[in-house]
């Protein structure tokens, strides 16, 4: 399949492509980033037979429906919700009392916290167990309650477990 690329001064950027049946399809995209579905007249690639205007919202899920793929999809608006779930990097300082302890040993203490993974010297350990032993420089990417990450940050701050 060919697709032909034509600058449009003014409006934005043309594609036209002729299908397997001989149609000649076109898609006009908008500086502004609205999308127009134009099908032109059988044999007269001029001619504009119908066409379809399409915000740029819809322009993106017609894409995905054309052309499923996987997408990761970041669920950073649970966060506006007062009961939902937040994300947060949770650093293990020199001076926590965790340092050397089982991660079991100050999730346990919390409730409503999952930590998802550890960034350690460069590395991400996703889904660690609760036997992961916990060190001086490792940061705890934990997803839960905002009482539940609180509870786990005062955990792993100076004070006594």
């Amino acid at each position: 399949m060919q697709i032909e690329r034509v600058p449009l001064p003014g409006i934005g950027v043309g594609y036209t492509v002729h299908t397997s049946e001989g149609q000649l399809l076109g898609v006009i995209c908008h500086r502004g980033g609205r999308r127009d579905l134009v099908l032109y007249a059988p044999g007269d690639p001029d001619t504009v037979e119908r066409s379809l205007s399409l915000s740029p919202a819809e322009a993106q899920e017609v894409a995905e429906l054309l052309h499923p793929v996987a997408t990761v999809d970041h669920v950073t608006h649970l966060e506006r919700h007062p009961e939902a779930i937040s994300v947060a990097e949770l650093p293990v300082t020199a001076a926590s009392p965790y340092d050397g302890r089982p991660l079991a040993d100050a999730v346990a203490r919390t409730g409503g916290v999952t930590v998802i993974a550890v960034l350690r010297a460069g590395r991400t350990i996703t889904a660690p167990g609760d036997g992961h032993v916990l060190a001086h420089g490792d940061v705890l990417v934990a997803a839960g309650t905002q009482e539940g990450i609180g509870a786990l940050s005062r955990l792993l701050a100076l004070a006594d477990p």
